[in-house]
């Protein structure tokens, strides 16, 4: 009788346990701005600067909030206002890279847009990405993308790579300076594709950088301004900017706006530089332009170079005396 009361209990005890769910944390929040909610399962999160996303998360934006996801892989997402994204899968891959991409690791990435817009640079040879929307899926090739889904309609503006995407009907690849508006769950979109009209430059003022040392700074000055792709002449149009990169020890200012003739002229601050921010001596820029009213403006684009330092010789010291190596 006692052991079938301990069994009865263990029994009770089973079935009393509260689900326990798997986390696992595959991004974080960069920066955000406004109303942002974490859903995770059944509770809501108020979002904050570095709170580690789990798959499964939904990230929503409100009213004139905005939002930046950071993956492991690199990748980077700007959500805009309005917005409901979902991190339902992002995974490590393993024994998927050849030659030199062994040396990293690679992801599978799945998302879900199921309204609202956001802008996203997807690292090139380091992740394998789709996203799904009611009306249609996107397969993306180290890409720098908008999207926007409103009103049962998807649109896609795509500055750099390549996009596969697909309805109910139809495939087609979408590639650089590349837009496509109105895409619907059933029928034909090939004839919507057309070429961005507009683009963001941003020119620093020298491509190379000089690195200050410990306790000091540096400043580097840019241009941006929106063009005209046809005829390369400057484009009337306000709007706030939003740069990319992925080394912290440059800082932009926290609000870049152009100005009514569409430019502006801003100054990055430089840090000093730790050993693990050299890399290969250059780092890439992206800026673009926020919101969704702003799809047909492909992102500019600069490369930065700086100096690595050379390692310094060793050196052996031997006592004259005794002979001794110190």
């Amino acid at each position: 009788m006692k052991g079938l009361r301990v069994l009865i209990v263990m029994s009770l005890f089973l079935f009393t346990v509260p689900t326990v769910h798997a986390l696992s944390a595959v991004a974080s929040i960069k920066t955000m701005l406004g109303d942002v909610k974490i859903q995770r399962f059944q509770r809501f999160i108020p979002g904050r600067r570095g709170l580690v996303l789990n798959d499964e998360d939904v990230v929503m934006t409100g009213q004139k909030a905005k939002a930046t996801i950071i993956f492991r892989d690199g990748s980077e997402i700007r959500l805009f206002q309005n917005s409901n994204f979902t991190i339902e899968k992002s995974e490590e891959i393993q024994g998927k890279g050849k030659g030199f991409l062994k040396r990293f690791r690679l992801f599978s990435n799945k998302f879900k847009l199921s309204t609202g817009s956001f802008w996203a640079k997807f690292t090139k040879g380091r992740q394998q990405t789709r996203i799904s929307t009611p009306t249609a899926t996107c397969g993306i090739k180290g890409t720098v993308v908008a999207f926007s889904h409103r009103d049962d309609k998807l649109n896609v503006s795509l500055s750099i790579g390549e996009v596969e995407l697909e309805n109910e009907d139809e495939k087609i690849t979408l590639s650089s300076g590349k837009m496509i508006q109105g895409i619907t769950k059933r029928g034909t979109f090939k004839e919507k594709v057309k070429a961005l009209p507009y683009r963001l430059t941003i020119i620093p003022d020298s491509p190379k950088i000089e690195i200050p040392t410990v306790g000091n700074e540096n400043q580097i000055f840019f241009t941006l301004q929106l063009i005209d792709v046809k005829t390369m002449k400057n484009f009337e149009r306000s709007g706030d900017v939003y740069i990319s990169m992925p080394l912290d020890k440059i800082v932009f200012p926290e609000r870049i706006r152009l100005n009514k003739r569409g430019y502006s002229r801003l100054a990055a601050i430089v840090k000093p530089f730790q050993k693990a921010d050299y890399g290969l001596g250059q780092v890439e820029v992206l800026a673009m332009i926020e919101g969704q009213r702003f799809m047909n403006v492909g992102a500019g684009q600069t490369m930065l170079t700086y100096d690595i330092p050379k390692k310094s010789p060793r050196t052996i010291q031997i006592d004259a005396t005794t002979g001794e190596v110190k």
